[in-house]
């Protein structure tokens, strides 16, 4: 890259006109987990020469609701603006008959008996609809979501001005990230947070990438560790003791490998280990098989045991942190209003819980799972997947 010359720099800009920096810086961002990660220097020459572009002129339709989309669309120079469909019907704005797609207007008018009248021409527009739309310049994208899920457009893109849009389509895009295997592997990663993040949102072209601190665990993949050490170990609550967690997690990654005895996959699971006394007015067990025993998790055919008679109901398994008493299985925390409002049942259960009780280890592998964990600790959370490092044997 250092030693490109002027001449190689010509030579590989496209036949379009736009060079690399008029193209692509506009679309960075703070996060590094954002569009231009995936239109990077590794593969912004096979994207380059898959867009297409699109010169529109001051009061030009460009797409409406409903409309199926094939391709993210980059704002190069002019200035368009964005309506959702949501507001064009809460505010009665007229379009005319075959200018607009009416998908979302039937959607809203089969449940609210809107209607709309078709006597305006699209060119003239409504003040009432240029006041209300969010106006996109140099920089701006819009519906990324084509790159990762099927999608058809949530509004309607009006040209305020003349410009010019740079589109990449969604198809071209995913054979340029297959040539590089890196970067396709960072991309499904975003997708994954991309979707989740997505389907939080109110439907719409415009959406900010998501926080690539706030991925969440159960989306995110780890490599695979050995000889790893406990996660948070030297911050464990004073009811809880690292061997006991050792113990715990070691079951439950085998068992999130290897599922269950008589080759029996496992359906997810979670693993509470904590304050015994103090977790019994945080929840409780329906049928619990451990009540009145002494089964310890170090204890041997422990694993066994648990395996047969925990793994396979549904509920947490709950292990005292000091003793390592399996205390019971089929358990059910009463309030999981501190697990949020995003994920399954069993991820906000783990994460409420984590939380209570003077805080909790919480180990829970979802149903597909094949070794993948995920820790929860007070309010910290994150991925594992390996085995503990062993104590080395005492000496003679």
């Amino acid at each position: 890259k250092a030693r490109e010359t002027a001449d190689s720099r010509s030579a590989r800009k496209p036949a379009n006109g736009f060079d690399d920096a008029n193209l692509w810086r506009p679309s960075f961002s703070p996060s590094v987990f954002s569009i231009p990660l995936f239109l990077a220097y590794a593969v912004h020459t096979d994207c380059l020469q898959a867009v297409e572009t699109e010169d529109v002129h001051a009061g030009d339709f460009v797409f409406g609701d409903g409309d199926a989309c094939t391709s993210i669309r980059f704002i190069v120079n002019g200035e368009l603006g964005y309506t959702h469909a949501t507001v064009l019907m809460e505010e009665n704005v007229d379009y005319p008959i075959g200018s607009v797609s009416f998908g979302i207007f039937r959607r809203f008018r089969s449940e609210r008996g809107g209607s709309w009248n078709v006597g305006h021409s699209w060119s003239t527009g409504s003040s009432l609809e240029d006041k209300m739309a969010t106006r996109l310049s140099q920089g701006q994208w819009l519906s990324e979501a084509v790159l990762w899920s099927v999608w058809e457009h949530a509004g309607t893109l009006k040209a305020t001005t003349a410009g010019t849009c740079a589109l990449l389509p969604s198809a071209s895009f995913e054979e340029a990230i297959k040539l590089h295997p890196p970067v396709h592997w960072l991309s499904v990663l975003y997708a994954r947070q991309f979707v989740i993040h997505m389907n939080k949102m109110p439907m719409s072209d415009l959406f900010e990438p998501p926080d690539v601190n706030k991925w969440k665990p159960e989306a995110q993949d780890c490599i695979v560790q050995t000889d790893a050490s406990l996660p948070w170990e030297d911050e464990l609550p004073k009811h809880i003791k690292s061997n006991v967690v050792k113990d715990c997690l070691r079951l439950a990654h085998d068992v999130a490998r290897n599922g269950l005895d008589e080759n029996r996959p496992h359906h997810g699971f979670v693993l509470i280990v904590g304050d015994e006394k103090a977790l019994a007015v945080c929840g409780k067990s329906g049928f619990n098989p451990f009540f009145g025993h002494d089964l310890r998790i170090d204890n041997p055919g422990a694993h066994d045991t648990l395996r047969r008679n925990a793994f396979h109901a549904d509920g947490a398994i709950v292990v005292d942190g000091i003793t390592g008493r399996v205390v019971a299985s089929g358990w059910f925390v009463g309030d999981i209003r501190l697990g949020g409002s995003g994920g399954g049942a069993r991820s906000r259960s783990a994460k409420a819980v984590a939380q209570q009780a003077g805080d909790c280890y919480v180990i829970k592998a979802s149903e597909d799972s094949r070794g993948k964990l995920v820790l929860h600790l007070g309010t910290k959370t994150q991925a594992f997947n390996g085995t503990l490092r062993r104590a080395p044997p005492a000496p003679p």
